[in-house]
């Protein structure tokens, strides 16, 4: 269970660790991860958790970001060194933890994959990335079409959010993370346990 001082204190914290335009954000996305939570069975208090908390690394120096991630043993490949902002979802979770005693592993796994998925991502991890995707700030191609997959299943949104972003980066001649397609292939392997959305 969640309590509210502790949701007070993680949007005090992403308000100032956020730019206005961060932070809207940041608040749409737990507003939507809060629904999607709703509606499909998991704790709405988390998955609001897991929103204010998932982007609050999202504005750290490249530098900074590399560092911290050394520092604690993130993984960190050829890929997050050409692209260090592939961290922050990472080193938001090992700031959650420090910073803000955020204990809940799930809600950590959440915060930790939502830039580019993980294989095997649990239900809450799920519904903030799906939420991350179509929060109503979010005007990409395609993202009416997520809307209206996601209540029926966080899987099913999350291959299709996954497709459009490899395609998109593909058409730009851009590299997906080797972890986002690895995710794709987990999901449109059907790999679901009995009673995941």
């Amino acid at each position: 269970m969640i309590d509210d001082a502790l949701l007070d204190d993680a949007e005090s914290y992403a308000r100032e660790r956020l730019s206005d335009k961060r932070y809207a954000h940041t608040l749409r996305v737990a507003e939507a991860a809060e629904r999607l939570a709703k509606l499909h069975g998991l704790d709405p208090e988390r998955a609001r958790l897991a929103g204010l908390l998932h982007d609050t690394a999202r504005e750290v120096g490249k530098e900074e970001l590399l560092r911290v991630a050394e520092e604690d043993g993130l993984p960190v490949g050829d890929f997050e060194r050409e692209r260090p902002i592939l961290l922050h979802g990472p080193v938001a979770a090992k700031l959650s933890r420090e910073d803000l005693r955020v204990e809940d592993g799930e809600i950590l796994d959440a915060v930790r994959a939502h830039t580019t998925g993980e294989p095997g991502m649990g239900p809450l991890a799920l519904a903030l990335f799906v939420a991350d995707k179509i929060e109503p700030g979010r005007e990409q191609s395609g993202v009416e079409d997520l809307r209206e997959l996601a209540p029926a299943s966080l899987h099913r949104a999350a291959r299709a959010a996954l497709e459009d972003s490899i395609s998109y980066n593909e058409r730009r001649d851009r590299p997906a993370h080797p972890k986002s397609r690895q995710t794709l292939e987990w999901l449109a392997s059907g790999d679901e346990r009995p009673g995941e959305v």
